[in-house]
């Protein structure tokens, strides 16, 4: 997984091996992207924070020291609704106005949060 922030702008992208192909933001939080695989589909390729400093350093907001996994936004119970590649999870909802029945996401997990973010909170420019 790749990880790059911009300090300037307090941008933070968490990437996976796949490619992205299309994006869409959380439902509640539009400063959160979700990076899609398929243009279609619900496969998560990566995760673009917008406002960094909210999250980071871990321990601020959404984050489970247990766990060690940053979550943004809000999860599901329903595995249908539930997506992972690697260490990065997204969480759906479905439209129920939609006759397609089109996912929404609501939340985006990384687990392993303090190991993959761990050159973002020592970097001397970092948050």
């Amino acid at each position: 997984m790749q990880v790059n922030y911009d300090a300037e702008f307090g941008i933070l992208d968490i990437i996976a091996e796949t490619p992205e192909v299309t994006a869409a933001s959380l439902l509640d939080d539009p400063d959160v992207v979700v990076g899609l695989a398929t243009e279609d589909g619900y496969d998560i390729a990566s995760i673009t924070i917008m406002g960094v400093p909210a999250y980071l350093p871990l321990g601020k907001m959404g984050y489970d020291t247990e766990t060690d996994t940053l979550l943004l936004g809000r999860m599901t119970d329903d595995q249908e609704l539930f997506t992972e590649n690697g260490d990065l999870s997204a969480y759906w909802q479905v439209d129920e106005d939609d006759p397609d029945g089109f996912r929404h996401p609501i939340g985006v997990a990384v687990k392993n949060a303090s190991v993959h973010l761990a050159e973002v909170m020592a970097a001397p420019s970092g948050v």
